[in-house]
């Protein structure tokens, strides 16, 4: 079918002319000139069954061998009838003509074409020199572009190892930086706790400054007729009995108290030398053989010349008076510092004010006294250990007299 559509119209009428309704070609062919009469003369004939065969598919098919025969696309095995050849060269002669035509048409437009001068050539020309130049300026500035994307091309990619290096070390330093903020709030945590310690030390400090030792260590006071030394009464009267245990301990708090003071002021005693031994504290003499004189005292009937406690007692009242020399003779000497003073004077065995003297004797004494001369003795004591604190450290609270 698509070789009868490409068939020449001109052959398609002839034939669509020439057949009946019975698919059958029927053309009066004429003799050609110069043509013999004799018998020998043949036309091939269509075959019965092809005279049968009238649809448009048969007359397609023969039209389309037909056509390729007289192109040249096909092979004739077989030899051609004589209306088949006379139509076959009818339309090859037609195509002729229309090639010859067609031809002339071609040579005279060309003679036209080249006899007519071409105004637009020029324009042309310069035109396709305009554009020659502007794209060898357009390769320049590609090349250009090309060379500066290169260029481009390796700085972003030292550019982005840049980024990549400055991102790594955005993160070493953000964790070193957590690193160094976890150390400043430990270091932090820890001088917070050490601030802390030291604000105890110092308040346990300023509380210790302010604090006497001694007289926390030897408390003096009075609990009616009686002076008390940490808690121990010195004395006895008739209403009172109190205990000699009680009296001996009181007079071992009382030895302490005056060679400790002694000691803290480098007081150096004469004729005798303090033994603090708690309940059985004696004083020792220091020129004779190491005589003691005991500050204890077991009560009971004691006979006339059995004088050892007493001589021990009024000893220890030498000592005390000579710690109130000593004290005197260097509070003159600072001037800043007051004098020291004791309330109640030293006289021998006796001790007291201008309102009268009592002994520290028990024999040929009443309870009375003497329990009152012990309770001067302890008074001077207690000024004594006011006096040594408050110039050994001005802040410490003094011993309320």
């Amino acid at each position: 079918s698509s070789a009868a559509d490409q068939a020449p119209k001109g052959y398609m009428a002839a034939l669509a002319a020439s057949s009946s309704s019975d698919g059958v070609i029927r053309r009066n062919v004429a003799r050609m000139r110069g043509a013999s009469t004799t018998r020998q003369d043949f036309a091939l004939l269509t075959s019965p069954e092809q005279l049968q065969m009238g649809n448009l598919s048969y007359r397609l098919k023969v039209t389309s061998q037909l056509y390729d025969i007289m192109s040249g696309h096909g092979q004739v095995d077989h030899p051609l009838c004589q209306e088949c050849t006379e139509t076959m060269m009818d339309n090859m002669v037609k195509q002729l003509g229309q090639s010859e035509k067609e031809l002339n048409l071609y040579q005279d437009y060309l003679a036209k074409m080249d006899s007519t001068p071409d105004e637009g050539e020029a324009k042309l020309a310069e035109e396709l020199a305009k554009c020659t130049k502007e794209e060898g300026e357009l390769l320049k500035r590609l090349k250009a572009v090309e060379a500066k994307r290169a260029t481009v091309a390796t700085e972003s990619k030292a550019l982005m190892e840049e980024v990549k290096q400055l991102g790594d070390e955005e993160q070493k330093y953000w964790k070193e930086q957590c690193e160094h903020q976890y150390q400043e709030r430990a270091l932090m945590d820890e001088q917070q706790s050490v601030d802390n310690q030291l604000q105890h030390a110092q308040a346990q400090l300023n509380i210790l400054e302010k604090t006497n030792v001694y007289n926390a260590a030897f408390h003096i006071w009075c609990k009616g007729h009686f002076g008390t030394i940490n808690g121990y009464r010195l004395g006895r009267l008739q209403t009172v009995p109190v205990e000699w245990g009680e009296i001996n301990l009181a007079w071992g708090q009382a030895v302490l108290m005056l060679i400790s003071l002694a000691r803290r002021l480098k007081v150096r005693f004469e004729r005798y030398r303090l033994i603090p031994y708690g309940n059985i504290s004696y004083v020792e003499t220091i020129h004779e053989k190491k005589k003691q004189l005991p500050l204890y005292c077991s009560g009971g009937l004691r006979l006339f010349w059995d004088t050892k406690f007493d001589n021990a007692m009024v000893a220890f009242l030498d000592l005390l008076d000579q710690f109130k020399t000593q004290l005197e003779t260097s509070s003159r000497q600072d001037s800043s510092v007051e004098p020291f003073v004791l309330p109640y004077q030293i006289n021998g065995d006796k001790i007291g004010d201008d309102s009268g003297y009592v002994s520290i004797k028990t024999q040929f004494n009443t309870d009375e006294n003497w329990t009152k001369a012990l309770k001067f003795c302890l008074t001077n004591l207690k000024w004594g250990l006011a006096y040594v604190t408050t110039r050994l450290n001005p802040h410490s609270s003094a011993p309320k007299s």
